[in-house]
């Protein structure tokens, strides 16, 4: 077996492979899907490894890179996400060869840690591997109408969400938010991602898996979020959050926002508002109209691997230390 960096030829056989290996799922393997996440990244393209046997690729894992600035600092970090191996050849230890080969590679090009948010089945692998649990991402919840919420979760709990589709409305994206974020300056002293105009239309405006919609007053603030439909229920998603001209220390702000978002929802028929990720914690003066639920750890397990970080990871470990938002951490 040989493992060797990836090409452009051999896209085509990737797609392939990670369709035998995790089949079509909810999200399509497709090049278009490939392209977007791993080479239109406004932070590089990903790095990918491949095993090959006798001409065929039989496994791939590939990092996303990231950026995170810290005060003055930037940071260099890769998110853990797409791994595959042929089904014919499960069990040689393809998965953990590629990885730990993948990490030295990324040391060496100066890479200083790496996160993702690994699920219950594979995230005893990664442990093995020097990974190191954070905890659970904080969640906020504002329920708009609790005993609908409650009848409907009585009564339609196990029922099929109705339909496939996205349920977020489409929203064409005005140049004028891509030139809010340009502008964004953090001082929040946590680690957050660097953002620009590039990355939120990467991320959010040109995403091909979900609809993003965006609440902002072109001046003090930007959310965006999707609809997320359940069984019983939908959802308002918040993913991401920034606030401009020290729009935090203002409680104007409060009462703007709000007048943004609720109609929203009455309008959408959505019943909860999600708030995931420390920047609930960051922002909260300026969502107070979030309610008075206590904010729960009960969001995925953020775990990380130091790369170059040294004396500083265990900084990286005190959840007080970010500002991470759903939007950083979801699955996509």
């Amino acid at each position: 077996m040989q493992i060797r960096p990836a090409t452009p030829q051999d896209k085509p056989a990737m797609i392939e492979l990670l369709k035998k290996s995790l089949g079509e799922g909810l999200i399509p393997k497709s090049a278009s899907l490939w392209n977007w996440k791993h080479e239109q990244n406004p932070f590089g393209a990903s790095f990918v490894l491949l095993a090959e046997e006798n001409g065929t690729i039989i496994g791939l894992r590939a990092f996303m890179q990231w950026k995170w600035k810290w005060n003055d600092t930037i940071y260099k970090a890769i998110r853990a996400v797409d791994t595959a191996t042929h089904p014919d050849h499960q069990g040689k230890g393809i998965f953990k060869k590629l990885t730990l080969q993948q990490l030295e590679l990324c040391k060496q090009q100066g890479v200083h840690f790496v996160f993702n948010t690994p699920n219950d089945q594979s995230r005893p692998g990664y442990l093995k591997m020097g990974w190191v649990q954070q905890g659970k991402m904080p969640l906020k919840l504002k329920v708009l109408n609790p005993i609908g919420l409650a009848y409907a979760i009585a009564f339609k709990k196990g029922k099929a969400a109705a339909g496939t589709e996205d349920p977020t409305p489409s929203q064409t994206w005005d140049p004028r938010v891509f030139d809010l974020t340009d502008k964004h300056e953090d001082k929040t002293g946590h680690l957050n991602t660097v953002l620009s105009s590039s990355y939120i239309r990467w991320r959010y405006a040109d995403n091909p898996l979900f609809r993003y919609n965006y609440f902002t007053d072109y001046e003090n603030f930007l959310l965006i979020g999707r609809i997320k439909s359940h069984s019983f229920t939908r959802e308002l998603r918040l993913v991401d959050c920034m606030l401009f001209n020290n729009a935090s220390n203002n409680r104007r702000i409060n009462s703007l926002i709000s007048k943004a978002v609720l109609p929203y929802c009455k309008k959408n028929k959505i019943q909860v508002i999600s708030f995931s990720g420390q920047q609930y914690q960051t922002y909260q003066s300026a969502l107070k109209w979030m309610g008075i639920i206590p904010v729960q750890n009960r969001g995925p397990i953020v775990t990380l691997r130091d790369l170059n970080m040294n004396e500083k990871f265990p900084e990286l470990l005190e959840i007080k230390n970010w500002g991470y938002s759903l939007g950083d951490m979801e699955l996509f």
